[in-house]
């Protein structure tokens, strides 16, 4: 009996090519869709997003994690520079899977 092949759905973390954009930024209402807007320029949809704020009484960080799959690294890398030249964001971490 020859082997079926199974197609298997693997998560963002495990597929290739896929990048984690880990950015942290000043708590402004506008950062979470500037950042956003770069993606969306350049026609790509993000597999994840999630964005946490730090801090209740509004001195705390924001804190945005960015999935996106299908990514050449170099794209990744220019996304990247992108964003540190965004005002309020202080600190970006590319992690490629």
């Amino acid at each position: 009996m020859p082997l079926q092949s199974q197609e298997t759905d693997l998560s963002p973390r495990l597929q290739p090519g896929t990048h984690h954009f880990l950015i942290q930024a000043e708590p402004e209402a506008s950062v979470l869709s500037r950042v956003l807007e770069l993606f969306a320029l350049r026609d790509l949809l993000p597999t994840e997003v999630s964005c946490k704020r730090s801090g209740d009484d509004g001195a705390g960080d924001l804190h945005i994690h960015i999935v996106i799959a299908g990514l050449p690294p170099e794209k990744a890398a220019h996304l990247t520079a992108r964003m540190r030249n965004i005002i309020p964001v202080t600190r970006v971490v590319l992690e490629p899977a």
